[in-house]
């Protein structure tokens, strides 16, 4: 597994080392002062766990929702000097993965049918324990249940999507639609269930 560390360049600066239980704040002001990478690998400890789950929720791939995570780590090692967390640090982290998460969920849209990688992505997931599998069985659960409450039209075209395999074009001709049009259904009903997938990953990670 890839740390918040393993691609931060070896410090110059002799820096103070906290307790893991040390604050939030204690660890991103030595962070921020002390260019304390150790300070960062107690948080990236912290949070890792209940980050991945919220990100694999959404993301149904453990090898991209590492490098989500990680990356998000990152970039605060990065903006140490300037970052400044005007919530608590775990609303901080859970909407940048999240965001990041869903910045991804779009890349993959344009060059690939979006229902299908969306919420199912082909990509080499690594499924490798009964915890993972567990996790993907729940989570299909919440998809499906959720798609059945989308309005009609928009569930006819996501389905069309994702269990189909059609593009947008061909959606939009087998409908007599608009190729914006499906666009516009697809991205709410993403944005719906990315909200319900978000409501129902537990309480430990309510913002």
């Amino acid at each position: 597994m890839r740390t918040a560390t393993s691609t931060i360049a070896p410090l110059k600066k002799s820096t103070p080392h906290f307790a893991p239980c040390a604050s939030d704040e204690t660890l991103l002001q030595s962070i921020a002062t002390h260019d304390d990478a150790q300070s960062l690998e107690a948080l990236f400890r912290r949070y890792h766990d209940d980050l991945c789950r919220y990100v694999y929720a959404i993301l149904q791939c453990r090898h991209t929702t590492e490098e989500i995570v990680s990356d998000v780590f990152l970039k605060i090692w990065n903006q140490r000097h300037t970052l400044q967390v005007q919530t608590s640090l775990k609303a901080y982290l859970l909407i940048s993965v999240r965001n990041t998460a869903i910045d991804y969920l779009r890349r993959q849209s344009r060059h690939r049918t979006v229902g299908s990688d969306a919420i199912h992505p082909d990509l080499p997931c690594d499924y490798t324990s009964a915890h993972d599998r567990l996790i993907g069985e729940e989570t299909t659960n919440l998809v499906e249940a959720a798609i059945e409450r989308l309005p009609r039209q928009g569930r006819t075209i996501f389905r069309l999507s994702r269990d189909g395999g059609m593009k947008y074009r061909e959606i939009a001709d087998h409908l007599g639609l608009s190729i914006k049009t499906v666009e516009t259904h697809m991205t709410r009903s993403l944005v719906y269930l990315r909200g319900e997938l978000a409501a129902h990953i537990g309480p430990g990670l309510a913002m």
